[in-house]
């Protein structure tokens, strides 16, 4: 059996240097340290422009609240972001870490050469689509950030470009504050505008907010008809037919500057849009170049994959062509091995057989010379029994022998119960010659025998100090002290 050794290192990636290693590693910290100095940075920025321009008593807080709202919503959607790709990268871990487990379980098949295969074509597939995503996705944000930054420096220009002078606020109706400019930055309609404002007292004529309210009122009423500056007259008092006259002349002056303001200020919004496009498209060229530039290069990185792959192909058919010469190579080997078995087992078959014969040649000659035994030791046996057949004289004799002997076995049995006779009659003459009367002594139970009566006095009357003691039973504690 060959094992993990036997794979050729050329379906993979080439083995790498030492050094290349090594460095591989210092750019991998380096990188790393960059990202966390950077995500401390982005933290920092963060939390100081939290703190300046969401800050709830601040004087813009109504202004940039719109922008809070935003901005939370797009850390929520990095967030949510952020998710899919660790998501995405435990995906590609896990298929990877089985890959390397099935290695550490090679089992040299066709069927497992070609499920490492798949695994290999898996798990590109699934890098290449990854990279693409993120690819895009870089794209895409590098195209918002410079069209982000254009629009940065052009605001950036305009504000370089006004002048250090008073800000003069204009009426409801103007968007924004408008800031007194040279006739350079500035459309002219904007400049007289404020230059009419400057010299005339500004949104009101120079009248105070009440007079102005009221005249502006009645002039609505009448429509803007001769026979307003009457009802103003009666209405607006302390003002005189001179000065309604002139407030009149000078509120349609500044309506017509008004009007002309407005349309500037339209007319330029439409240039600057137009600009954005123009900006917007030279981006969009740029990105177009980039992207082409890329294609170009991921058709090349494409191409060469596809060559390491190709290599990789040959070099996978060259080990199965290998594989399978030393497996049939070792199919011979076993196959010779098992035949020359088979020769072996055979020649002890016969061996064992041989044996076998010889054994029962000697078991069927054991049986005939048993035969041959017992037939001899018949006749021995019969020829003794016709040795031992005995005359009509020795039968008699015999006979008579027999009856000799059993006539004094006879005999010497009635002289022994003859003698038990008189030995129990001499006992009962004996026991009727002592005859022992003794009367009825309960009390003899409870008193000691003379043997022990005569063993106490001799111990009371021994002086020499010995002490005898006698073995006895053990006496319980609640017998203690009875008689």
């Amino acid at each position: 059996m060959s094992d993990e050794s036997d794979i050729p290192r050329d379906i993979g990636p080439k083995l790498k240097t030492v050094s290349e290693i090594k460095s591989e590693k210092q750019k991998k910290s380096e990188l790393l340290s960059k990202i966390d100095q950077l995500q401390i940075r982005a933290t920092a920025l963060s939390k100081e422009k939290a703190i300046q321009l969401y800050h709830r008593k601040g004087q813009f807080r109504e202004e940039f609240q719109i922008f809070e709202e935003l901005d939370i919503k797009l850390e929520h959607d990095r967030k949510v972001e952020g998710q899919l790709l660790r998501q995405q990268l435990q995906k590609l871990r896990t298929q990877v870490q089985k890959f390397q487990n099935n290695l550490m379980e090679i089992k040299p098949s066709p069927a497992f050469i070609e499920k490492l295969r798949e695994s290999m074509e898996e798990i590109e597939n699934a890098l290449n689509n990854f990279k693409a995503q993120q690819r895009d996705s870089f794209e895409d944000l590098l195209k918002e950030e410079k069209v982000t930054m254009n629009e940065i420096l052009a605001v950036e220009n305009k504000i370089n470009s006004w002048p250090k002078g008073p800000m003069v606020s204009s009426d409801s109706s103007n968007v924004g504050k408008i800031i007194t400019s040279n006739e350079t930055v500035v459309p002219k309609e904007v400049s007289m505008f404020e230059k009419f404002l400057v010299r005339n007292g500004g949104h009101r004529g120079g009248w105070d907010e009440y007079d102005h309210n009221i005249f502006l009122r009645i002039r609505k009423k009448y429509k803007a008809h001769q026979d307003f500056l009457d009802e103003a007259l009666s209405q607006i008092p302390g003002k005189s037919m001179e000065e309604m006259q002139h407030h009149e002349q000078w509120y349609t002056e500044y309506a017509k500057l008004l009007a002309n303001k407005k349309s500037a200020i339209e007319e330029w919004k439409k240039a600057k849009d137009e600009e954005k496009v123009e900006i917007t498209a030279k981006v969009d060229i740029e990105t177009k170049l980039l992207l082409e530039k890329e294609k170009a290069k991921q058709a090349v990185l494409a191409k060469k994959m596809q060559e390491e792959k190709e290599v990789r192909s040959r070099n996978l058919h060259n080990w199965k062509m290998k594989k399978e010469l030393e497996k049939a190579l070792e199919e011979d080997r076993i196959a010779k091995e098992s035949e020359e078995k088979m020769k072996e087992r055979q020649k002890q078959r016969q061996k064992q057989l041989q044996v076998k014969e010889q054994v029962r040649k000697m078991r069927e000659q054991r049986e005939v010379e048993k035969i041959e035994t017992r037939l001899r030791e018949e006749a021995l046996r019969s020829i003794n029994k016709e040795k031992q057949k005995l005359s009509e004289d020795d039968i008699a004799r015999i006979r008579d022998r027999d009856e000799r002997i059993l006539a004094t076995r006879q005999n010497r049995l009635k002289a022994k119960e003859l003698e038990e006779i008189e030995k129990m009659k001499r006992l009962n003459k004996i026991k009727s010659q002592v005859g022992v009367q003794a009367a009825r002594d309960p009390k003899r139970l409870l008193k000691l025998t003379s043997a022990l009566q005569h063993r106490q006095d001799v111990k009371e009357s021994d002086t020499s100090g010995r002490n005898f003691v006698m073995p006895h039973r053990a006496i319980p504690s609640w017998r203690t002290g009875i008689s």
